[in-house]
């Protein structure tokens, strides 16, 4: 037997145990009834997410990228790759490489080494065109002459360090030949309009000739080892192309301009005709779709779980009655089965996109593949936006609601509000209750301590006169 204190005559800690035991019956209640506040609560904060992803899937389906998915495929990809951007139109061109775009590249005389003394100066870089006699030189317009100091006694590396430290819109290395080595030469960007001029400022007080930094310089109008002391090994040039008859030229093997917005990529120059077609990227449309499809089922299934009562075990979902929950799913569903007006795809079904009995959605492929050979259809019956309630795209009606439900005084705040001012008033309960148990405890605790030493005192007074008495 546990005893306190000096007693022992009764089991003071049981007895308190067992009092107590049904003074705490209230409090049990109390936090059944918090955990099941908290079990809603939960509930609602998955159905806000789940409400929340199918809003994202519907506002991505109102943007016009999600419908300018046009692409475009070349029949040579080895001699030019086509990519289609947002406002690609449909067709099919012919196209043929006359010759792809170059940058220039100069080559010095072949030297020892690279350590080799070439003298010193100044090399001045300018960027422009020749005609086509190589006889006249214009610079480029917007741009400055690069003028670039070479050190006394400089090295033939000390020179490809300067001119690539310069920003002249060429660089420079250094290659072996196999009897020697040579400075290289390149213009930046390929181009006509990015041929290159050197011009030297020799401290051996010749600009021309072969030796010296002279050795360096480059003027196709000057005569050969007497200013024109580089060998062209490549020339500027821009690239030609056939586009359905149309001859054009460009600076850049990347052509933007030619078929709208579609980037070409020249690759090879060949006498060979490209096919370039550009349609409908039907597959990026499904999966757009696919993604509404796959939010919708995933909100369908979670109003489903959270409100079904299964009548065979009487268990019901978290939810299940909550008015705010069966209005939200209502509204949702009324306009995922509506229709718009004006739209040459005027409901989901007509697209391909059929709500089930149970009221997910499926896609039928061979209805749905009609309609997404034709996207603006697919964009007019989700996107449309005119003014007109009646003719404003599901994805946008959508949006609007979930926009409201989800909002500062739509109905899933309020619930939550309302949620979380009950769990507040129960748990001040709580604390009231956990405050008087403590009091009454303490309270009985003192009582039946206080009977306890009584009863020990009388049994002892008992034995007492029980001994004097014998």
């Amino acid at each position: 037997m546990t005893t306190i204190g000096s007693g022992g005559a009764i089991d003071v800690n049981g007895i308190v145990s067992q009092l107590m035991t049904v003074e705490q019956a209230p409090l049990t209640a109390i936090k059944k009834t918090l955990s099941g506040i908290q079990t809603k609560l939960s509930a609602m904060g998955r159905l806000q997410s789940s409400l929340s992803a199918f809003q994202t899937a519907a506002k991505s389906l109102m943007q016009a990228d999600a419908w300018d998915v046009n692409k475009a495929t070349s029949s040579d990809e080895a001699a030019v790759k086509a990519t289609a951007g947002s406002g690609a139109i449909t067709g099919v061109y012919d196209l043929v490489v006359n010759r792809l775009a170059q940058r220039q590249t100069l080559a010095s005389p072949s030297l020892a080494s690279a350590t080799t003394v070439v003298g010193g100066g100044t090399l001045r870089i300018q960027l422009g065109t020749y005609d086509s006699g190589g006889n006249t030189f214009t610079a480029k317009p917007d741009t400055t002459e690069a003028s670039i100091t070479i050190a006394a006694d400089s090295t033939l590396e000390q020179v490809r360090d300067a001119i690539n430290a310069a920003d002249a819109g060429v660089s420079a290395s250094i290659v072996n030949d196999g009897a020697g080595v040579r400075l290289l030469v390149r213009g930046n960007d390929t181009g006509a309009a990015n041929a290159v001029r050197i011009l030297a400022d020799d401290l051996d007080g010749n600009a021309t000739d072969t030796s010296g930094l002279s050795r360096f310089a480059f003027d196709p109008t000057a005569a050969a080892g007497a200013g024109k002391n580089l060998t062209q090994t490549q020339a500027a040039q821009d690239a030609e192309l056939v586009v359905s008859g149309l001859t054009v030229t460009s600076a850049s093997n990347k052509v933007t301009d030619v078929i709208e917005n579609v980037t070409l990529d020249l690759r090879r120059a060949g006498p060979g005709a490209v096919n370039i077609d550009v349609s409908s990227d039907t597959d990026k449309v499904r999966k757009s779709v696919e993604k509404f499809v796959t939010a919708w089922n995933d909100l369908n299934k979670t109003i489903a779980d959270l409100t079904r009562y299964d009548p065979a075990t009487k268990a019901a979902g978290t939810l299940q009655g909550n008015n705010s929950v069966t209005t939200i799913q209502r509204q949702v569903r009324a306009l995922m089965q509506g229709s718009v007006e004006g739209s040459p795809l005027s409901r989901l079904s007509e697209a391909g996109l059929e709500l089930q009995r149970d009221g997910s959605l499926q896609i039928k492929d061979t209805r749905f593949a009609g309609a997404a050979a034709d996207p603006d259809k697919l964009k007019a019956l989700f996107s449309t936006f005119d003014g007109n309630p009646a003719r404003t795209g599901i994805a946008r009606r959508l949006d609007d609601l979930l926009t409201e439900v989800l909002g500062a005084e739509g109905a899933i705040t309020g619930a939550n509000d309302s949620l979380n001012a009950r769990k507040k008033s129960v748990e001040r309960q709580q604390s009231s209750l956990e405050d008087r148990l403590t009091l009454i405890e303490a309270r009985l605790r003192k009582q039946y301590t206080t009977l306890d030493s009584n009863l020990s005192k009388m049994g002892s007074s008992s034995s007492y006169l029980a001994n004097f008495f014998s």
